[in-house]
């Protein structure tokens, strides 16, 4: 089966960070996703994302309040550690959850893999063998793209990534800053000497999902 370019996935997860970014900060009242995961990214014909399934979605936190407390509750691998801890939400938790994600279309693993060895069942533990800027961080990327991609560029999103998985929420960027970043990773690949051999109306992801509807940009009605 096809999968998805390297440009492609990037595209698809800008799309799901602008969603994302909408909900912190683009309506009257804030809205936290609480549960952000590839799953919950629909792609239409056209292969532009859009987030489902807001059951667990709560306003945000109003006044002088600083989070919203709340059982918690989303999909094991995806929730922020201080949301499990405290069930203190706030919109630092999706970040969380999209560094995640980023880490997803990197390796072309699910956060949780049951079937592999014990070491690598779990996503994040696994790339933290993997740093950044050691000579062993190809390892991790998905062999499936078969060097068709910029490896400054993957380098640059592990690196985003670990941003958004900064264990002090306070320190995760803003959905706002990491759509921008995202912007300027695929920007560059302007430039780049990535080469894909498939187009995008081919290409199939086992991480998105494709949902064929006419809806508003990034969100689903």
């Amino acid at each position: 089966m096809p999968i998805l370019s390297w440009r492609k996935r990037l595209e698809i997860i800008l799309g799901a960070g602008e969603g994302l970014a909408y909900l912190h900060g683009g309506m009257e009242v804030q809205v936290i996703y609480r549960d952000f995961k590839s799953s919950n990214v629909l792609l239409d014909k056209d292969f532009k994302p859009k987030l489902s399934d807001f059951g667990l979605a709560r306003e945000g936190p109003t006044g002088d309040r600083t989070h919203v407390s709340t059982a918690v509750v989303g999909t094991y691998g995806y929730a922020a550690p201080e949301y499990v801890e405290t069930g203190h939400l706030t919109i630092h938790s999706d970040v969380w959850s999209f560094g995640v994600v980023l880490y997803e279309i990197l390796t072309g693993r699910r956060t949780l893999e049951r079937n592999r060895p014990v070491v690598e069942q779990k996503l994040l533990d696994w790339v933290k063998q993997f740093p950044v800027d050691s000579k062993r961080f190809s390892m991790i990327i998905d062999p499936r793209l078969a060097n068709e991609y910029s490896f400054k560029s993957a380098k640059q999103t592990a690196k985003l990534a670990d941003s958004c998985l900064k264990k002090n929420a306070r320190e995760r960027p803003a959905m706002t800053q990491v759509v921008e970043s995202l912007k300027q990773i695929i920007q560059d690949l302007e430039g780049g000497s990535t080469s894909t051999n498939m187009n995008a109306e081919s290409s199939q992801s086992s991480l998105f999902r494709r949902k064929q509807n006419k809806v508003c940009p990034y969100v689903l009605s």
